[in-house]
């Protein structure tokens, strides 16, 4: 007579010779959506830095900041990369979605579309972090994105969020030059907000 013996997921976990070094196949697949992600965010803002680059919207400051903003994502993405590579999981092809937008009639609606942005970045990540407690019980992989990505997520939505504000404030094209002039002299980075 044959016995098959039903293991919980709890009970799973409690077995001494299972391999906590591999992430769980399901995690695997979100941290390879969020590599997806944050390199799409990095081409968003590269295309944001090109607009306010270019000689007929002159605005050096907005450029800067959203270029900063794309080398950010993309070691976003390098990070992942890396960690997963640390793992042992297996980076497969990239699917980025490319940007749908190339031109920005103000500064204002950049920075609006950035906060939406990293909003929906922030959201995603905190999925993984609740997946990674809940499905894969992965207590490492719950770490890394609690130290690598979390606190910096909010930082950056609290800059935005402050950036949108002040320039909600100002009535004309001047305020927003002004701002310029400060996103270029880093005079209004994270810490200064």
């Amino acid at each position: 007579m044959l016995l098959v013996k039903c293991v919980t997921n709890d009970a799973e976990m409690l077995r001494p010779n299972l391999d906590r070094y591999l992430i769980a196949e399901n995690c695997i697949n979100h941290l390879q959506n969020q590599i997806n992600r944050e390199l799409h965010a990095s081409l968003v803002y590269l295309n944001m830095g090109s607009y306010f680059g270019q000689n007929l919207v002159a605005r050096k400051g907005f450029s800067k900041f959203f270029h900063d903003a794309s080398k950010e994502e993309g070691d976003h993405a390098r990070k992942l990369i890396d960690y997963m590579s640390r793992r042992g999981a297996k980076v497969s092809t990239f699917d980025v979605e490319m940007p749908t937008k190339d031109t920005w009639p103000d500064g204002k609606t950049a920075l609006e579309d950035a906060l939406s942005l990293e909003t929906k970045i922030n959201n995603e990540i905190h999925k993984i972090h609740y997946k990674a407690e809940h499905e894969c019980k992965d207590p490492h992989l719950m770490d890394f994105l609690e130290t690598e990505f979390m606190e910096e997520q909010i930082d950056s939505i609290n800059q935005l969020k402050r950036l949108v504000s002040i320039i909600s404030k100002m009535d004309s094209g001047m305020g927003e030059y002004l701002l310029d002039r400060q996103l270029l002299s880093g005079s209004v980075g994270k810490d200064e907000l």
